[in-house]
């Protein structure tokens, strides 16, 4: 969700998404914010490793409460979106009322990876402040990170001291049996039958949903394209990591980023920054040509970007690699990485 994008909610917000131990107090702090309880609950501090479902829990939220509350003005971006946001107010006349007219209006702040913020001092010092004009408003804040208030080493005291004021909870990465689970959910709501030898070992093997999602989708890429049973053999070749289908956007996403030394968050996040930009752009021309990812899907991937940017993106991209013969050698390399 762009920073005050307001689509519409889902009917139902937690459509796919499994509550067990690792994060039923998380969900629960989620929901009463979503009720407007925020008394003792913000800020919802949620934390834990990648792959725990933090950022669908904070997905969640959002959409819960604009299904309640459809007046409600919401905001949920990436940590990395509001430091840029206050770069860019620094350094243009009016840019700071800008921005904190923007953020410090809202009923609900939602703020992913916030450690993400330790690169960027100035940020949190904003961040300082405006939670604080957002607590003066009774307004609701939750945010998600790898590690609880309390291991947040060098941050600055007052922004500590005002995120661990509410509810910190940790959510575990899912147990076997909510992989299980979820494999078998996910695979039947894209219309994908797995039997249980395929399901058993990839529950065990994964450490998180993330981690499934990425095999998900290349079992379901097997399946469309007809190159092999959906089997044990499958299953052999996920784990080996062995390509058994055309590219994931996010492997060729980390391909292009560490093959022209960029990150893939740089990739998928707001900067418009020249060799970024490049860099997406090919990124989105290889996603085009090697997947049979829509322009939509692959704008989705790409931070929300709309498919007539994609076309846009894919067609320079194409305009250099054709102008480019280093580039078109470099493109091939990557290509042959993802297999047949």
């Amino acid at each position: 969700m762009s920073e005050l994008a307001r689509p519409s909610p889902p009917a139902h917000p937690w459509d796919g998404y499994l509550i067990g131990p690792e994060n039923a107090l998380a969900q629960a702090g989620a929901m009463a914010l979503a009720r407007g309880e925020a008394a003792g609950v913000s800020p919802l501090v949620v934390h834990g490793p990648s792959g725990s479902g933090k950022s669908r829990l904070l997905a969640g939220l959002v959409a819960e409460r604009l299904l309640r509350r459809p007046e409600s003005a919401a905001a949920h971006l990436e940590a990395e979106a509001f430091a840029a946001a206050c770069a860019e107010a620094s350094g243009r006349p009016g840019g700071w009322a800008e921005v904190r007219g923007r953020f410090r209006r809202l009923d609900l702040f939602v703020l992913d990876d916030i450690q993400a913020l330790e690169r960027a001092p100035w940020a949190m010092e904003e961040l300082s402040h405006t939670l604080d004009a957002l607590d003066e408003a009774g307004a609701a804040v939750a945010v998600a990170a790898k590690s609880g208030p309390g291991q947040w080493s060098g941050w600055p005291a007052r922004l500590v001291s005002r995120l661990s004021g509410g509810l910190s909870v940790r959510v575990d990465p899912p147990s076997p049996e909510s992989r299980r689970r979820y494999l078998l959910d996910r695979a039947r709501g894209g219309g994908l039958a797995l039997p249980i030898d395929v399901v058993e070992p990839l529950a065990e093997a994964a450490d998180g949903y993330r981690t499934l999602d990425g095999w998900l989708a290349q079992l379901r890429l097997t399946a469309r394209v007809g190159r092999g049973v959906i089997g044990p053999e499958a299953v052999e070749a996920i784990l080996a990591g062995d390509p058994i289908g055309p590219p994931t956007l996010d492997e060729i996403a980390r391909a292009v980023a560490g093959k022209f030394g960029l990150s893939l968050r740089d990739l998928r996040g707001p900067t418009r920054r020249a060799v970024v930009a490049e860099g997406r752009h090919l990124a989105m021309h290889l996603a085009r040509v090697h997947t049979p990812m829509s322009f939509r899907a692959i704008g989705d991937y790409f931070g929300g970007r709309d498919p007539a940017t994609v076309r846009h993106a894919c067609k320079a991209a194409a305009d250099r690699i054709a102008a480019d013969p280093a580039l078109l050698a470099a493109c091939e390399a990557l290509a042959r990485g993802w297999g047949p």
